[in-house]
């Protein structure tokens, strides 16, 4: 097909470069055969740009409709990694992988390509900027973060008085600096671990010294007669101000008791974390103990009349039970990558139940239950026993 473009038949756009007639575009559509009705009503003129190379001044990301309404939205996408780390991509609140996607047809960039239907001319120019056969992807994924508990229990704290002056000491700007995830992600876990704001850095405290601030107030209640239901922190803080640092101590009620709707001034004992606490400081100073005689301990142990019944599902993703013994097992004490976490389960034991597995992943599936049955069939196999259902190491 061979059509003749003479200079009348070309028209030029504001870029000075020729645009073809409408005449002549409607010569080209009869000689291709092409039915006008079935085209849409603009025609667009793609041209090289006399500048064109592989550029690398500019970057191609992929977003999907949440990803780009964020950054309309006037935020940012913050890139984090070393050198010796994949890097990962971080909103305000979440972590996405961050992954260069390679394809074999070069895609144009251009400068002013209008979409389908949405131009107004019956013909323009688009001038293609520069070339390019990779842009990024981003996938939601897990933060890793036990980095951060790894770090603080480098410098526990116990104290004013057991200060080093040496040591070091991390603020939300060195774990932004050197974790890879979302400024949010790391709050909530620094909440996870009960970590405690002091002098401005971030601090885990020495369990013993939590344990005895822990005895201070639960004896400070029984011996004012508190009801359970309606402490009054501020006393707290007057009786045992001597002894230990108001912020600390403020802060262990934020972790401990829950604020009153009704009085702000009053707070109420949160008895499962109680429950767990001492659960926790007995099994960690015994590592394995007859079950029997861990739970005599704990009844002498909680605040008298607490009203709470025992039950082992309020720690179970702090130990588990082969009859008769407890064993002591922490799952924050265990890898934060989903993978290792199974690995690590089944070298402390060859099988183990649902309750006990999910208790023990949960952390890393969202809490979610779709999650948790994906990671199972993943990296378990199972059988069932006596009604039970067991879980193997698949590996």
């Amino acid at each position: 097909m061979e059509v003749t473009e003479t200079e009348e038949s070309a028209l030029k756009d504001r870029t000075n470069r020729q645009l073809r007639s409408k005449e002549l575009l409607d010569e080209l559509i009869d000689k291709a055969k092409l039915n006008k009705d079935d085209l849409e009503p603009s025609v667009q003129h793609i041209y090289l740009s006399n500048s064109l190379t592989a550029n690398e001044e500019y970057k191609l990301l992929e977003l999907d409709d949440d990803g780009l309404n964020y950054l309309l939205e006037g935020n940012s996408l913050i890139i984090r990694g070393s050198e010796t780390e994949n890097a990962v991509c971080c909103t305000k609140n979440a972590t996405f992988s961050f992954k260069v996607a390679e394809i074999s047809n070069p895609l144009l960039i251009t400068s002013n390509l209008s979409l389908s239907g949405k131009c107004d001319l019956e013909a323009s120019n688009s001038e293609v900027l520069f070339l390019t056969n990779s842009y990024f992807l981003m996938a939601k994924e897990k933060p890793k973060l036990q980095k951060i508990k790894n770090l603080l229990e480098l410098n526990l704290y116990s104290g004013r008085a057991y200060e080093q002056n040496n040591a070091q000491k991390y603020t939300i700007e060195h774990f932004l600096d050197c974790i890879q995830a979302s400024e949010e992600e790391i709050y909530q876990y620094l909440n996870y671990i009960q970590a405690f704001q002091i002098d401005g850095f971030w601090r885990l405290l020495d369990f013993r010294y939590l344990n005895q601030i822990m005895d201070n107030i639960l004896k400070l209640i029984e011996e004012k007669c508190w009801l359970f239901d309606k402490i009054p922190a501020k006393d707290i803080y007057q009786e045992l101000d001597s002894i230990y640092e108001i912020s600390v101590l403020n802060q262990v009620v934020l972790y401990y008791f829950t604020r009153n709707d009704d009085d702000a001034n009053f707070y109420s004992m949160r008895k499962e974390k109680i429950v767990y606490f001492y659960a926790d400081s007995i099994l960690r100073a015994t590592i394995k103990m007859r079950f029997t005689e861990f739970q005599m301990i704990l009844e002498k142990s909680l605040p008298s009349n607490l009203g709470l019944e025992f039950n082992l599902s309020l720690i179970q993703d702090l130990c588990y039970v082969e009859e008769p013994y407890i064993y002591y097992l922490n799952v924050l004490d265990m890898p934060d990558d989903l993978e290792k976490r199974f690995k690590y389960l089944f070298e402390k034991r060859k099988k183990w139940c649902l309750e006990e597995l999910r208790a023990f992943v949960q952390d890393l599936c969202s809490n979610n239950a779709s999650e948790i049955s994906n990671a199972l069939t993943k990296y378990c196999r199972s059988y069932t026993q006596n009604g039970t259902k067991y879980f193997t190491s698949r590996v």
